[in-house]
């Protein structure tokens, strides 16, 4: 078996009674707990002062994020996939922490815990607490594991918001933090999920105001419990994931249904559905691990939770932080929106800080980040260990126009940075004191962000509007200004977030590309253009006039001009000043003209 199959074993789940203030613990809406029990695991590496990961589960999760639970046979970590030896937290390397919530119902305190004043169940009095409750529970835990700095923090959805919670109020804890499928506060919508969710349960008359376990039936509010987890579901999972696995087909025992079953499910409004199916098991298998009481109060505490609150708006929060950070978002996510994500990367870079961002397109709705994970995995694993890369002598020659262009210590962009290999050239040649990339190739993205830059999975055709105006000395477009839709709105992105802008492209009035098309009447290939005409990049053909009619048509002013030829023609050519006919590369440098 390969060793990034091997997983991490057994991992047995660990109990420690946090050390608290004389009186106990005073929560934030000023209730008290007298004594705070922790469940969590650990696994990986033996710990370091700088191999410490800690993991923030989301909504309905535990402590239990990989390996085997003592007495199973196969591993049930609910993000086995990301954590082991290889894997994206490879734990040869990180020593791995998850705990239960504050508030939950596996283990850590919670409304199902004994009170020491009355020795029964907290139920109904289990005081109201907030994510900065939660966070400093963790907190607790880590600094009596001897844990004073960690290496990483990373939280999807819920954890997602504890980790915002963490790196704008403690900012000096964690080297670096991710924030997967999350926002700083929950949208509008996912609010009114949980209201009606909460409804359900409260509505629920087994509730009985949250003293269900003094009755010792074993009842409680499964019905209302159901409900909302029925409901959150369907949240969960895209529109067209849904429509995919279900559609509109029945059940399989639909037609061998008895009369008295069917008329029965006739008389309380079911159907056949298999959606319906499908929401019944996984409510009835939610209500078989779940508590009602800890859905109420961890749902409520997200509802509450903003995380510029606290510090009168998002940027005053995020000029806190000092983690560098990876943003992830999902496509058709309607619970933690594509534009909830990206306020916190435009955020963050109003205010300086280092940041990527990618959004990945699963298509399956918020969970992708448990069960569509390969993007992921690639995306997170890079990010925590950032390699050196190696700037060869070819890379730096092939870019020595551009270099050339760059000042001594500029902040550059990359629109078009593909797997990074100019912002690695122009770190080490130049000394950039700030290297970001835009691309959405994921592939070559991975390989950007694993190099240890930021980078913003962007589409250059639909703007940049999360990049702050100004914000680059340098924006640098290396062949992408003929590969987009509107080259146009490049331009202008550009030089909105720079001062100055290089450009790169193919020259198409080069005088090979003519004498191909005159003489044989096809499109050349060649090392510039190295692609067949139904399989190219290239949706423009550009040429030094026209580009130079382009700018003087948008105010822009070309600055400087870089014309280059391998071939002996073309480079009489450009001695003779015939650029136009004997360049094949274009290197431009441009700004707005002055009004």
């Amino acid at each position: 078996m390969e060793e990034s199959n091997k997983g991490v074993g057994v991992v047995e789940p660990k109990v420690m009674n946090l050390k608290l203030p004389e009186g106990g613990y005073r929560l934030e809406s000023g209730g008290l707990l007298k004594k705070i029990e922790v469940v969590y695991e650990e696994c990986g590496a033996p710990m370091r002062d700088d191999n410490v990961i800690y993991i923030c589960h989301a909504l309905t999760g535990d402590a239990h994020v990989a390996g085997i639970r003592p007495g199973e046979t196969k591993p049930s970590g609910w993000w086995e996939e990301m954590i082991g030896p290889g894997r994206a937290i490879d734990t040869n390397r990180w020593h791995v922490i998850c705990a239960n919530v504050l508030g939950g119902c596996s283990g850590t305190t919670g409304p199902m815990s004994v009170n020491p004043d009355t020795g029964r169940p907290y139920g109904s009095s289990f005081p109201q607490y907030t994510f900065s409750d939660t966070v400093d529970v963790f907190r607790m835990l880590l600094r009596q594991l001897g844990v004073k700095r960690l290496a990483a923090l990373i939280g999807g959805s819920y954890g997602g918001m504890q980790v915002m919670d963490w790196i704008t109020r403690c900012p000096d804890e964690m080297e670096r933090a991710c924030i997967i499928a999350s926002s700083p506060s929950l949208n509008t919508q996912a609010l009114a999920f949980d209201v009606v969710g909460r409804a359900a349960i409260t509505d629920d008359p087994e509730w009985r105001g949250g003293d269900y376990y003094l009755e010792g039936d074993g009842k409680g509010p499964k019905a209302g419990l159901a409900s909302a987890r029925q409901l959150a579901h369907i949240t969960y999972l895209s529109r067209d994931l849904l429509q995919a696995k279900f559609r509109r087909e029945l059940q399989k025992n639909f037609v061998e249904a008895p009369a008295d079953e069917r008329a029965k499910r006739d008389a309380e409004f079911k159907t056949y559905f298999q959606i319906e199916s499908y929401l019944d098991y996984q409510a009835m298998k939610f209500v078989r691990r779940f508590d009602a009481n800890s859905y109420l109060h961890i749902t409520r505490s997200m509802d509450l939770f903003d995380a510029g609150g606290r510090y009168g708006s998002l940027d005053a929060a995020c000029a806190r932080v000092k983690a560098k950070c990876l943003v992830v978002s999902y496509q058709n996510d309607i619970l933690f929106t594509e534009w909830q994500s990206k306020d916190i990367v435009a955020s963050l870079l109003r205010n300086g800080k280092e940041v990527s961002y990618c959004h990945l397109e699963a298509g399956t709705g918020h969970d992708s980040f448990l069960t569509d994970i390969d993007d992921l995995s690639g995306l997170v694993g890079g990010f925590l260990c950032t390699r050196d890369p190696k700037v060869m002598k070819w890379q730096v020659r092939h870019y020595r126009h551009v270099v050339d262009m760059v000042p001594e210590g500029s902040k550059v962009i990359d629109i078009g940075c593909g797997d990074g290999t100019l912002l690695n050239v122009l770190a080490e040649v130049r000394h950039a004191s700030e290297c970001d990339g835009v691309d959405i190739d994921i592939d070559r993205f991975k390989e950007a962000v694993a190099d240890g830059n930021d980078c913003f999975w962007l589409d250059a055709d639909e703007g940049l509007g999360m990049i702050p105006d100004k914000h680059y000395d340098l924006a640098v477009c290396s062949d992408t200004l003929q590969e987009v839709k509107n080259p146009r709105g490049l331009l202008a992105e550009a030089l909105r977030i720079a001062d100055e802008a290089i450009v790169t492209f193919p020259n198409f009035a080069n005088y090979r590309i003519r004498l191909t098309l005159g003489l044989t009447g096809r499109l050349p290939v060649s090392k510039s253009l190295p692609f067949q005409w139904y399989d190219t990049p290239n949706i423009h053909c550009i040429t030094l006039k026209d580009f130079r009619a382009l700018c003087d048509a948008e105010g822009i002013e070309i600055v400087d001009v870089k014309c280059e030829c391998r071939h002996p023609v073309g480079k009489a050519l450009l001695a003779l000043g015939f650029k136009n006919l004997g360049a094949s590369r274009i290197t431009a440098r441009i700004r707005r003209k002055a009004k």
